[in-house]
């Protein structure tokens, strides 16, 4: 079935229910009758096959529609409609025709008149076949720039889009994190990048002196570094108490709290490969991620070239790792920490059963209006939180940060530095306290100064 510019059919296709047998179809008389018989559409062909005893048979309805086609490389653009029936699938894609004829009509794209989506794609799927982005990053950006898609300048020419176009798009961003601005940011800047490169524009005001700069966030998180000492004792006190039964993610969370380990780190520890009880060391050698469609899975590596590391276990680490080999459960990725059917434990599901445990033990509570416009207590207290933790801890403890930064496997120094901020108030000013004592002991003001009693 054929219309102008769309192409209807229906689709048959087979799987052998048993793998090792490859040729099912070919001595089969009913197939054989398909093959000589011209009368036999696919709808007569999926009728005769469809209860096959050796065979998965499924059908697929599907419409081709011609959206536009790129004069560069001459390729044809294409939006396949998926149905129960070519009918539907028909009217699905006449439907959408209708509403293209509407904007203008399919599109030639040239050179010229490229869209910014149209430039930023090519870019992301280059940095990731160059190994510069894993999966995860990969469909982090597809997803952002299917977010700037929806905006209207995204789908004109990149050279009729104007600086205003631009400053009132970012502009509408400033009611969410520094994350998100900075991931849409990223991709407006390569994209008028490209088309400069390209010479499709003269003036690229995303970049130089003048360039549009990023806004700056009004959006109010909730969300601290780290827990308090007071909070983490609380914590460790109802994790160390509360039985496996109640709370499955004790060992874990608790592992978290004693390792700084990141929860993608934890959750993929192989226990026969990653654990070395004799030497007393864990090798981190990967993370959880994302594929290109979203779908939880190991990586092949860590989250940065320097998070692949060995950490030592202390005395505290060792013995929740002894108690969490007591409680593994067999599995075929040799998980040390899964679900009781052997599969990955999930970050979302972890997080929303720390947030209940802080809830209960009222840790980081504040009211905040649900989706439903009641206000509700809540928490800020969430899975990063704890590795945060740790983190600020060993600042306290005063670990030089060169070496905090090996445990954590950070890339960048700078943010190991944040944990020396995040430090508790006590700490602060316990520390403050040793700096004036020692300006006294060596005399720099000439005076004496009266002690202090820190409360």
């Amino acid at each position: 079935m054929e219309f102008k510019g769309i192409t209807v059919g229906t689709y048959i296709s087979r799987k052998p229910k048993n793998n090792k047998e490859k040729d099912v179809c070919a001595n089969c008389k009913i197939y054989e009758k398909i093959q000589t018989d011209k009368h036999i559409d696919k709808e007569k062909e999926y009728e005769l096959c469809k209860n096959c005893e050796k065979c998965y048979v499924s059908k697929t309805c599907k419409a081709l529609l011609t959206v536009g086609r790129d004069q560069t490389t001459g390729k044809t653009n294409r939006k396949t409609f998926v149905a129960d029936s070519e009918e539907q699938a028909l009217n699905d894609a006449l439907q959408y025709k209708l509403d293209l004829n509407k904007a203008g009509g399919p599109r030639i794209i040239t050179k010229s008149n490229k869209t910014l989506v149209e430039l930023v794609q090519p870019c992301i799927e280059e940095q990731f076949k160059l190994k510069k982005i894993n999966k995860s990053t990969l469909k982090r950006k597809t997803d952002t720039l299917k977010q700037i898609a929806k905006a209207p300048f995204a789908n004109k020419a990149i050279s009729k889009v104007t600086r205003e176009d631009v400053v009132n798009y970012l502009s509408s961003l400033s009611k969410y994190s520094e994350s998100t601005i900075k991931q849409n940011y990223e991709l407006l800047c390569m994209g008028f990048g490209e088309a400069e490169y390209q010479k499709i524009i003269q003036e690229n005001f995303m970049s130089g002196y003048k360039r549009v700069q990023k806004p700056a966030s009004e959006y109010k998180s909730h969300k601290r570094k780290s827990l308090t000492l007071v909070e983490e004792k609380k914590l460790v006190d109802y994790l160390m108490n509360v039985s496996y039964e109640e709370c499955s993610y004790k060992y874990l969370l608790l592992w978290q709290l004693t390792t700084g380990m990141r929860i993608g780190e934890t959750l993929v520890l192989n226990y026969e490969n990653d654990i070395i009880l004799s030497k007393n060391i864990v090798d981190i050698k990967r993370t959880q991620t994302k594929d290109e469609n979203g779908k939880i899975m190991i990586g092949e590596t860590t989250k940065t070239n320097e998070g692949t590391r060995t950490i030592k276990m202390n005395n505290l680490s060792r013995q929740i790792m002894d108690m969490a080999l007591e409680h593994k459960i067999k599995n075929k990725d040799k998980l040390l920490f899964c679900q009781s059917n052997g599969t990955m434990h999930l970050e979302n599901s972890i997080n929303s059963c720390l947030k209940r445990i802080a809830l209960k033990l009222g840790i980081g509570i504040y009211e905040d209006y649900n989706k439903k416009g009641e206000l509700v207590k809540k928490t800020d207290v969430h899975t990063h939180m704890l590795r945060g933790t740790f983190a600020t801890r060993c600042a306290e403890a005063k670990i030089a940060p060169v070496v905090l930064k090996q445990i954590l496997g950070h890339k960048d120094i700078a943010v190991t530095m944040k944990y020396y901020i995040d430090v508790d108030s006590s700490f602060i000013e316990s520390e403050t306290d040793n700096a004036i004592q020692y300006l006294v002991d060596k005399n720099i003001f000439g005076v004496e100064l009266p002690e202090t009693n820190v409360a």
